[in-house]
């Protein structure tokens, strides 16, 4: 048994343990959620104990290889012509694309989109023709005002389209803030991300903010905002817009995203 093959076998040992280990890791912390839909959680759990339990049971099978570099047949099969080669075995470079994702993961800070992934995105500001179209289901579980987040508020909007309707409603939301060229001065956009799979599929949402200190808030920034809706107007569409009483400078929640 050459040098190669014991190296090729504790690299594959350590590649099962590291993809298992580092789902793990991300479930157990929570940054999962940045990536895919919480319910798909318990299959990547079942996922990442198959990696690890397919770790072990190779490094069992293959123990004698990775303590001392000699294979079994080496010792019961002289004299036989017979090859147990190993042409099956994954090739360096197979091995290094399967441990592209744990390198990534070690190194790159598990981070949710934010603001900077809505340039090249169609934002839904709570136009009433654009806005998710809401089941009966949806509608039902809606909280009460004030406790609403965005994607509740724009539910309601598309199933009464009497702008009016919301006049004075209390609201408190939070979401991280968007500012572009269509913006008064004193107004931005408090935002979150919508996802239905995962972050490939996610959709930014917000609301309208007319706030007097709107200039004083750095893009990214999560805020919570309280304040009414008043039926108004942004970008020559109508729509109900926030009027802040408040703006509060906050952290991004645990789940930063809005789940469909």
């Amino acid at each position: 048994m050459d040098t190669t093959m014991r190296l090729k076998t504790i690299a594959k040992v350590i590649l099962f343990l590291s993809l298992g280990l580092f789902l793990v890791s991300r479930l157990s912390n929570g940054t999962l959620s940045f990536y895919i839909h919480p319910r798909f959680n318990p299959l990547t759990a079942v996922a990442a104990l198959t990696f690890i339990f397919i770790g072990l049971i190779y490094a069992y099978q293959h123990r004698q290889i990775i303590l001392t570099g000699a294979d079994e047949h080496d010792h019961d099969h002289h004299g036989h012509d017979h090859d147990h080669g190993h042409s099956h075995d994954l090739s360096w470079l197979a091995l290094g694309i399967l441990a592209i994702p744990v390198l990534l993961g070690a190194m790159v800070q598990p981070k949710p989109l934010g603001a900077a992934a809505l340039g090249n995105r169609e934002i839904n500001t709570g136009l009433l023709a654009s806005a998710p179209a809401p089941s009966g289901s949806q509608l039902a579980v809606i909280p009460t005002a004030g406790e609403r987040n965005i994607l509740d508020w724009l539910y309601l909007f598309r199933a009464s389209p009497d702008i009016a309707a919301f006049n004075g409603e209390p609201v408190h939301v939070i979401g991280f803030v968007y500012r572009d060229d269509r913006f008064a001065a004193d107004e931005f956009m408090v935002s979150r991300f919508t996802v239905s799979c995962c972050v490939a599929d996610a959709a930014p949402i917000g609301l309208i903010v007319r706030w007097p200190h709107a200039p004083e808030l750095a893009a990214d920034q999560w805020v919570e905002v309280t304040g009414t809706f008043l039926a108004g107007a942004f970008n020559g569409n109508e729509m109900p817009l926030l009027i802040a009483d408040e703006v509060v400078i906050t952290d991004a929640p645990a789940q930063p995203y809005l789940y469909q």
